[in-house]
């Protein structure tokens, strides 16, 4: 695999309408605030760590089942929670996250644990670009809730282009959406009512995520249903979505073997 950056600040083209424009610059702020945020918390991530992200971890692992054969790669892949094991499993993988810090942490991680088949990239997932069919998997967990819905949506078309006949997406993620359904309800309710319960400080921080996922300044989640439908029209088959703990889920979806055909 040679990924290839893209130029964010490249010049501009003649006749790109200007929406084209406020999408890239709304993108570059997005990448700049990740890169700053991540790079502030790469000393105590481990710490952040909780049961029911380790749930997380072990259902993304356990639906990629990576072995010696797979070439992988793990979007946004902070300190190696997914990548690390996929490696010593002897699968090859490319592992990128925005944050440099995190990933010289990753590398470290990976030399004294002598997983020799990973490879570690500094750089944002909206700007990889990889060879087409070049990999068996592409995977995620707990990352892509903070790009933007038009890069979502982006990335999975462009992770379609890069996996092989019948490789597999792998996204485990925060999925909920603003209380349009029974689970979103159910989902916020129990948030509000665990940190209300924990006085003025987790009042202050209902208040801090209530402004910041209505803003959709850090956080930008959307339900299962938003997820199965980018895959599908990508053009992923055997598309399936499954709750794990809380809030997250599990969406799964492989590139056909053939391509489909008109009418099929």
């Amino acid at each position: 695999m040679t990924p290839e950056r893209t130029v964010a600040n490249s010049p501009k083209p003649a006749g790109r309408p200007a929406g084209h424009w406020l999408a890239q610059y709304a993108t570059r702020h997005a990448v700049r605030r990740q890169r700053r945020v991540w790079s502030g918390r790469v000393v105590s991530w481990d710490q952040h760590s909780s049961a029911g992200l380790t749930e997380v971890t072990a259902a993304a692992l356990g639906a990629a089942n990576a072995g010696p054969q797979t070439w992988a790669v793990d979007l946004g892949c902070g300190t190696g929670q997914i990548s690390l094991p996929l490696a010593l499993a002897g699968a090859h993988v490319l592992a990128v996250d925005v944050s440099s810090g995190m990933i010289r942490r990753l590398q470290s991680e990976a030399r004294q644990r002598q997983a020799t088949t990973l490879e570690a990239l500094a750089l944002p997932i909206e700007e990889l670009v990889l060879p087409p069919e070049s990999v068996d998997l592409v995977i995620s967990s707990y990352a892509l809730h903070h790009l933007r819905n038009a890069d979502k949506a982006r990335l999975v078309s462009a992770a379609y282009g890069w996996l092989r006949p019948g490789g597999r997406l792998i996204v485990a993620d925060m999925m909920f959406g603003r209380g349009g359904s029974s689970r979103d309800r159910a989902i916020i309710g129990s948030k509000v009512r665990t940190l209300a319960r924990k006085g003025p400080g987790g009042w202050w921080r209902v208040a801090k995520n209530a402004a910041r996922y209505l803003l959709r300044v850090q956080e930008r989640p959307v339900p299962m249903a938003t997820w199965t439908a980018m895959l599908t029209r990508s053009g992923f088959a055997q598309v399936t979505a499954t709750g794990i703990v809380a809030e997250a889920a599990l969406v799964t979806g492989r590139k056909p073997d053939q391509p489909a055909t008109p009418g099929s």
